[in-house]
């Protein structure tokens, strides 16, 4: 089985999406997705095949902090694959934007968790997963860069972003 993911979307408790994430292909958007997968009965299954879209369709789903993630993919995948990924996605996200995982996180974050679903999922294809590997390629602002970008003095800018040694940046 080679199967590709082919999008990834969450919604936050009120079943609004709050992003999507598009690796491969054209998949159902958010909006499409969504009653879809809940005309199924509750309790629903982690895995359901949507026989009635074109193309087919498998939808994985799992909630987390009242959080629901969809990941689609028309082509035959291994599951527990998947659900490793979605696993991993939800750890990464606590990681790098801190436990407990909220919907206003992740809205106000968007730059990291762009990064974080990039780099985790390449054409569809699972590929960095390891914690200490994602924190080496994701840059993230650090809580002095924030601080001083929230100041404005006039004519000066200031830019401080933590990676591997801190850098002051004056304009």
């Amino acid at each position: 089985m080679n199967g590709v993911i082919e999008a990834l979307h969450i919604y936050d408790d009120n079943r609004n999406p709050i992003l999507s994430h598009t690796y491969a292909g054209r998949p159902l958007s958010a909006t499409h997705l969504l009653p879809l997968y809940l005309e199924h009965p509750s309790p629903r299954p982690n895995l359901i095949y949507l026989a009635n879209t074109s193309p087919p369709t498998l939808v994985f789903s799992l909630t987390h902090a009242n959080l629901l993630f969809l990941v689609t993919s028309s082509t035959e995948i291994e599951p527990l694959l998947v659900f490793e990924f979605l696993h991993r996605v939800i750890d990464a996200f606590e990681d790098f934007l801190g436990a407990p995982l909220l919907a206003v996180k992740i809205e106000n974050n968007y730059d990291i968790v762009a990064q974080i679903l990039t780099e985790m999922c390449d054409s569809g294809t699972i590929s960095t997963t390891e914690p200490n590997a994602l924190r080496e390629v994701v840059e993230q602002e650090g809580w002095v860069g924030k601080l001083l970008g929230s100041i404005n003095l006039p004519g000066f800018v200031y830019r401080i972003y933590v990676k591997e040694n801190l850098v002051l940046t004056r304009y």
